[in-house]
C-alpha cells in the first residue's frame, strides 16, 4: 500500500501551515450558525463569514472537513468514487492571496509533497479565464495540450452562473486531474479530462471568487477576492495507494472486511458492500455529531442510510451496529471523539435496525395481502397507507411489488395530508412559532408569579386548532402571558404540570413542552367547556416540581460520583427525571459490582448531607467549557448556556429545574442497575422521601419473605434481627446516608444469614416429619412384602402409596431392595395433583432380560408423563394420580411377557 490517507491528511495540513495557514478543526456535520444547510458540506460552509468580510481573524485559513452530502445518492457504491460521506481537505484565502499562489501551491503539494509524476497531472480552467490558464502554462510550466478549457457549467462556481445566476459572489474554476492511463479509459484517441469514462479523476477544484453577478447579469469584480480550495481525501488516497476505486483504500477496506464477517462473503455483491460501507460510515459520523435517527430534516437523512443499508444485508437481523467499531478503529487517529462515543453510536444504531425489522414485518404481510389479489397496478391510496400507516419506505414497496406502482396517485395523497398540515401548521404558526415578545427575554410583568391571571390564546385537538375544548378532551394550550415558571420537557427532565380554571371550568395540565419559544400545555378538560379568548387562572404543581428538582441535581451528583468511581469515559447518554424517580443512562463497558454501586452511592450521600449550595449562573460558552462543565451529548447549546455547579463536586450545562441546597435531597438510594445497550448502562434511584418509602416497603418485603420461609409452624425470626429492624424503622430514626449503610450493611445481611437460618430449620423439621411419616409407611410395606405376586413367574412387590412424594418413594423402594432376593419393586406415590413411579429389578432378572426403564417407558403414559433411568433402577413423574393403579396393571402384563 502506498501513503495512507492519514498521512495525506497530516502532509496536507502541514504544508499549509507552512504556508502561513491557519490550521483550523473540523466543523461538526450540523452546521453551528447556518440554518439554511441541512449538512455541512464543503469545506468553506464554516468560512461564510470570512468569505463576506466579516470576523477575519486570519486571512488564510486550512483544514479537514468532514461533510455529508446525499444529492448523489443512488450513485453511492455503483461508481468508484461517489459517497455521502467525506472529507475535504481546503486552503482558503480571505482577500489575501490570489490564483498565482493557489495554483502553484496546489501544483507543488501533488509533485513535490505527494511524489506524482507530472506526466499523471493534467489541468483544466474555466475557458474564459486566460488569467489562469497564463499561469498554469507560463509559471507552473504544465505543457498547453495538458490545459483544457472547459465551459461555465464544469468550471465555474456556482455552475453556470455567469448565464443562469444565481446573483451575489461567484467566479471561474481551475481543477488539478489525475491520469490513471490510456488501458484504464474508453480508449478514444480524443480522451481527456472532460471524459466521464473513469480514466481521469479531479482530485483537487480550485475556486476563485473575483465577481458579485448583478441582476442584469453582469460580472463586477468584488473588492476583495477570495480563494477557496478542495481536495477530496478518499479520492487522492485512491491516487496515492494505487488503486481504481475509493473503497479499496485503507479508509475503507477494514469495514468493508468486516461486513463480509456479518453477512457472509457471498451474500451480498461488491456494489452492495460498498454502499453499506460508505452509508454506516456515514451514520457513524453524523450520530457522533447528535443527528439521531427520526422523521424529519436531518435524523430523516441517517435513518434512510441506515434502512439502505440494512436492505442490503439481505436482512438478517440487526448488524450494522457490529461495524460501527470497525468505522471508528479507521477513523479515531483524526477524530478522536469517536471512540468515547462508539457504543454509544452502535446502540442508537442497533435500535433503529430492530425497530425497522418490526416495520419489515408488520408491513410486508400487508403489502403482500393486497398482491394476492393480483392487482395490474398497486394503486397510490395503498402506496399511501403503506408508507403513512405501517412506515414501509417507498423503494421497498417498489422492490417487493411485482407490480407497477402508481406513485403519481401516491404523490397526491402525500400532497393533500402536507396539505392538511400546512393549514394546521399556518394557523398554529400565527400563535406559536412567530416570534413575540414572550419567547425571548425581558420576563414579561408579573409572569413569574403563581398563581398567574392569563388568556388562552391558542387550542389544538388532535392535529387540527380548535376555537374551544369540552369536559373528556384533551387539548394543547397556549397562553397569553407565560408562566415562565412552568418547565417545558427538556433534557430528560419532564415538563411541569397543573391546572387552568375558571368560573365552571377545570382543566389538569398534564406536561408542558416548547415549541418555537413558546409554552404549550398538554391539558386533560375535566369540567365545562374551555375557550379561546376565555380569562383563566394557570396554577403549578409544586410538590411536584420540587421533587423534580431533588431527582434532577441528584442526577448531577450522580454522574460526578460515577465519573469518579469508574473513570471520565462515563458520559451521559441519556436520562429521565420526573417527581417520582431519576434514571440516568452512561457509557460503561461493564455491570457495576456491589462494591462500585455502594461507594457511588456513599459518595452521593455525603455531598447531600454536606449540605453544598447549588449554583446556578449564565455564562458564554466558551467559559463554561474552559471551566470544565460537562455537557448533554448531542445537546446544541447557544453562545451563552446556562451552568449548574454543586461545589467543585459537578459542574454541567443545564436548563433544568434544581434545589438550591443538596441538604434539600436528604437521602438517595440506588434501586437498579442494568445493562440498556452494548457499552451504555442504566442506574435508577431514589430521593427524599420517595427513598425512604423504598427502605420501608424493601424491609417489610424481606421480614416477610423470612416469615414464609419459616413457615406457620417453623421457628421465628430471632430477637437480634427483629431489633436491628427496629431501630431502623424507629419513626425517631433520621433517613441519611447512615441508614442506607446500616440497611446495606447489616440489615441485609442479617436478614439474608437469618433467612439461610430459617430455611436450615424448616428443612430440618420437614426431614423430621418425613422421618416419622416413614416410621408409619414401613408397616405397610412388610405387609406387601409377605404376600407378594407373581407375573410370568417373577416376584413383584407392587403398592400405590398414597401421600408419598418421589423422596418418600426412593427411600421406601431402598427398603424394599434390601428385603427381596429376586424381583421386580414397583411403587407409585402422590403428591397433591403429581404421580410418581419407581421401578427396581434386581441383578439377577436383569441378566434375564428385564430392564426398569422399558417397564417404566411402557407404562409412564398412564400418569401423563415420563422418566429415565437405568436397568436396576428407573423413576418418572406425572401429572395425572389417577393413572397409578392402571400402570401398575399394565406392568404385571410387560413383566409376564418378559418373564
Amino acid at each position: 500500500m502506498g501513503m495512507t490517507a492519514g498521512e495525506i491528511r497530516r502532509k496536507y495540513l502541514e504544508f499549509f501551515r507552512d504556508k502561513g495557514h491557519t490550521v483550523v478543526p473540523s466543523d461538526l456535520l450540523v452546521p453551528r450558525d447556518d440554518p439554511t444547510l441541512l449538512f455541512t458540506g464543503a469545506g468553506m460552509n464554516q468560512f461564510k463569514e470570512q468569505f463576506m468580510g466579516r470576523n477575519i481573524t486570519f486571512t488564510r485559513a486550512a483544514s479537514c472537513q468532514k461533510c455529508l452530502r446525499t444529492g448523489d445518492l443512488e450513485n453511492v457504491g455503483k461508481t468508484p468514487r461517489h459517497h455521502t460521506f467525506f472529507e475535504m481537505l481546503g486552503n482558503f484565502s480571505f482577500g489575501d492571496y490570489f490564483k498565482k499562489e493557489a495554483i502553484s501551491w496546489g501544483w507543488e503539494f501533488m509533485t513535490k509533497v505527494m511524489g506524482l509524476p507530472e506526466k499523471r497531472l493534467w489541468v483544466s480552467v474555466y475557458e474564459g479565464d486566460d488569467e489562469a490558464y497564463g499561469i498554469w502554462l507560463n509559471d507552473v510550466g504544465v505543457p498547453a495540450e495538458k490545459i483544457v478549457k472547459l465551459g461555465e457549467h464544469d468550471n465555474f462556481w456556482p455552475a453556470d452562473a455567469p448565464t443562469q445566476g444565481p446573483n451575489g459572489p461567484c467566479g471561474p474554476c481551475s481543477e488539478i486531474f489525475y491520469d490513471w492511463g490510456e488501458d484504464a479509459g474508453c480508449g478514444k484517441k480524443e480522451c481527456g479530462p472532460a471524459c466521464d469514462c473513469g480514466r481521469f479523476v479531479e482530485v483537487w477544484n480550485l475556486v476563485f471568487t473575483q465577481f458579485e453577478r448583478k441582476p442584469d447579469g453582469s460580472l463586477d469584480p468584488l473588492p476583495s477576492k477570495n480563494i477557496d480550495t478542495g481536495m477530496g481525501l478518499e479520492r487522492m488516497a485512491s491516487v496515492m495507494q494505487g488503486v481504481r476505486t475509493n473503497f479499496d483504500t485503507d479508509l475503507f477496506a477494514p469495514m468493508i472486511g468486516e461486513i463480509k464477517k456479518h453477512i457472509g462473503k457471498k451474500e451480498a455483491s461488491r456494489e452492495d458492500l460498498h454502499l453499506i460501507a460508505d452509508h454506516i460510515r456515514a451514520v457513524t459520523f453524523a450520530v457522533a455529531d447528535g443527528v439521531s435517527p427520526s422523521n424529519e430534516k436531518r435524523g430523516y437523512v441517517v435513518r434512510k442510510l441506515i434502512r439502505r443499508a440494512y436492505l442490503k444485508s439481505g436482512r438478517k437481523g440487526a448488524f450494522l451496529y457490529n461495524i460501527v467499531p470497525a468505522v471508528v478503529r479507521a477513523m479515531k487517529d483524526a477524530y478522536p471523539e469517536l471512540e468515547e462515543k462508539r457504543e454509544h453510536i452502535s446502540a442508537i444504531v442497533e435500535e433503529e435496525e430492530r425497530r425497522f425489522n418490526d416495520t419489515l414485518e408488520a408491513a410486508l404481510p400487508i403489502l403482500n395481502e393486497m398482491l394476492t389479489k393480483r392487482p395490474k397496478v398497486l394503486k397510490g391510496e395503498e402506496i399511501f397507507k403503506l408508507v403513512d400507516t405501517y412506515g414501509l419506505p417507498v423503494d421497498v414497496i417498489e422492490e417487493e411489488a411485482d407490480v407497477p406502482l402508481d406513485l403519481e396517485g401516491f404523490e397526491r395523497f402525500m400532497e393533500e395530508r402536507k396539505e392538511q398540515s400546512r393549514r394546521g401548521s399556518d394557523l398554529v404558526e400565527d400563535f406559536i412559532f412567530k416570534p413575540d415578545k414572550f419567547s425571548g427575554v425581558p420576563v414579561p410583568p408579573g409572569s413569574d408569579e403563581l398563581p398567574l391571571k392569563t388568556k388562552v390564546e391558542f387550542i389544538l385537538i388532535g392535529d387540527d386548532p380548535a376555537e374551544k375544548a369540552e369536559k373528556g378532551q384533551r387539548a394543547e394550550i397556549v397562553t397569553s402571558p407565560q408562566s415562565t415558571r412552568f418547565y417545558a420537557e427538556a433534557g430528560g427532565q419532564v415538563g411541569d404540570t397543573g391546572h387552568i380554571e375558571k368560573e365552571g371550568v377545570e382543566a389538569r395540565v398534564l406536561n408542558t413542552f416548547d415549541a418555537g419559544g413558546r409554552k404549550v400545555l398538554v391539558a386533560f378538560i375535566k369540567k365545562g367547556t374551555l375557550a379561546r379568548g376565555d380569562e383563566v387562572v394557570l396554577s403549578l404543581d409544586a410538590d411536584k416540581k420540587q421533587k423534580t428538582a431533588l431527582n434532577h441535581t441528584a442526577t448531577h451528583l450522580l454522574q460526578a460520583a460515577l465519573r469518579r468511581v469508574l473513570g471520565d469515559h462515563v458520559k451521559q447518554s441519556g436520562s429521565l427525571v420526573d417527581e417520582k424517580h431519576l434514571r440516568f443512562d452512561f457509557t460503561h463497558m461493564k455491570k457495576l459490582s456491589d462494591r462500585e454501586l455502594r461507594k457511588v452511592e456513599d459518595l452521593v450521600n455525603g455531598w447531600i448531607e454536606e449540605s453544598i449550595p447549588v449554583c446556578k449562573e449564565v455564562k458564554r460558552i466558551e467559559e463554561a467549557r474552559e471551566e470544565g462543565a460537562l455537557s448533554f451529548f448531542g445537546e446544541k447549546y447557544g453562545d451563552t448556556v446556562r451552568v449548574v455547579s454543586v461545589g467543585d463536586e459537578s459542574k454541567e450545562l443545564c436548563g433544568g429545574t434544581h434545589v438550591d441546597n443538596t441538604g434539600e435531597i436528604k437521602i438517595m438510594k440506588i434501586v437498579a442497575e442494568s445493562s440498556v445497550a452494548s457499552g451504555i448502562r442504566r442506574i435508577e434511584a431514589l430521593t427524599g422521601d420517595n427513598a425512604v418509602g423504598w427502605l420501608r416497603k424493601t424491609l417489610d418485603e424481606k421480614i416477610a419473605e423470612c416469615r414464609h420461609l419459616a413457615g406457620d409452624a417453623g421457628p421465628g425470626i430471632s430477637e437480634d434481627v427483629q431489633k436491628l429492624i427496629g431501630d431502623i424503622l424507629s419513626g425517631d430514626r433520621k433517613m441519611d446516608s447512615g441508614a442506607i449503610r446500616d440497611f446495606d450493611e447489616k440489615i441485609k445481611p442479617a436478614l439474608r444469614n437469618e433467612c439461610e437460618r430459617l430455611q436450615k430449620a424448616a428443612k430440618k423439621e420437614q426431614k423430621e416429619r418425613a422421618a416419622g411419616a416413614f416410621d408409619e409407611v414401613k408397616a405397610g410395606l412388610d405387609k406387601v412384602l409377605a404376600e407378594p405376586e407373581t407375573a410370568g413367574g417373577v416376584k413383584l412387590v407392587a403398592r400405590v402409596l398414597e401421600g408419598m412424594d418421589m423422596q418418600l418413594l426412593r427411600r421406601a423402594a431402598a427398603y424394599l431392595e434390601k428385603k427381596v432376593d429376586s424381583g421386580v419393586i414397583l411403587l407409585g406415590g402422590t403428591s397433591g395433583d403429581k404421580a410418581f413411579l419407581i421401578c427396581a429389578v434386581t441383578a439377577d432378572l436383569v441378566d434375564k432380560g428385564l430392564d426398569a426403564r422399558e417397564i417404566l417407558n411402557g407404562i409412564a403414559g398412564n400418569i401423563g408423563g415420563g422418566g429415565g433411568g437405568k436397568e436396576t433402577f428407573a423413576q418418572a413423574g406425572g401429572k395425572n394420580p389417577r393413572g397409578l393403579e392402571k400402570a401398575i396393571q399394565q406392568a404385571k402384563d410387560v413383566i409376564a411377557r418378559k418373564g
